[in-house]
């Protein structure tokens, strides 16, 4: 199975990719429906199977907030804004960060809403979020920890949808560059609640009155505000 295009009763379409780089079953939001990248040596079987595996994950992915990058889309970041173009003189795409403007230029033979040119936006998008959270949080890290007294080791940047940050028994602190998607002062409570996390590495009493002293006693209201943000990638 290369490609193959199924209409799921509960799910809608559902676009089933082999890929030869890919080791697991991925799926992800697409503008028509929900594209699932699978190994390349997986039959129509085993593809099947993993969407049945993947159903309940997906029934919940589906009612996910999507984003189309179009030419008139607002989509902005902590750092940076995304100024979508169509260029005539183009055969590929272009992108270039400047003045906090992310400006992608699509090829003049490309549509906007396939999911091809989607996915590469996706990507570009994503691969520039990764750059600046590598850029901006262990400055922001240092910045917070030397305000509150906190010692931490080293700062870590990942691509995890599950979580917006972690912390190690070795006070590693490891952040999602998903939080590049946060309103500023959700991205520092973030980081606020992993360095506590150095001191107190559950969440006892003891975690939630440290969090509420560096938060002008605001910690439980801010975690209910983070819990309502959603993120509008999907894969």
């Amino acid at each position: 199975m290369d490609k193959a295009e199924y209409t799921d009763s509960e799910l809608g379409r559902i676009f089933f990719i082999a890929n030869r780089r890919a080791k697991r079953v991925i799926a992800r939001r697409v503008p028509d429906g929900i594209q699932i990248t699978i190994p390349v040596y997986f039959s129509a079987q085993q593809a099947f199977a993993a969407l049945e595996e993947l159903r309940p994950k997906l029934s919940s992915l589906k009612g996910r907030p999507n984003h189309i990058f179009l030419p008139d889309a607002d989509f902005k970041t902590l750092s940076f804004s995304i100024k979508i173009e169509k260029s005539e003189n183009l055969n590929n795409f272009y992108f270039s960060l400047q003045n906090y403007v992310l400006t992608i230029v699509c090829p003049h033979n490309c549509v906007c809403e396939s999911i091809d040119t989607q996915n590469t936006i996706r990507d570009i998008v994503e691969k520039v979020m990764r750059n600046e959270a590598k850029r901006i949080f262990p400055a922001l890290v240092s910045s917070l920890a030397q305000e509150h007294g906190f010692t931490f080791t080293d700062v870590k940047i990942n691509k995890s949808r599950s979580r917006w940050g972690s912390c190690s028994s070795g006070k590693n602190i490891n952040l999602s560059y998903m939080c590049m998607l946060l309103p500023r002062h959700l991205c520092g409570f973030v980081i606020l609640h992993e360095l506590c996390h150095t001191v107190e590495m559950n969440h006892s009493p003891r975690f939630w009155n440290l969090l509420d002293s560096v938060t002008d006693k605001q910690a439980k209201k801010l975690t209910e505000e983070l819990k309502k943000i959603k993120i509008p990638f999907w894969r």
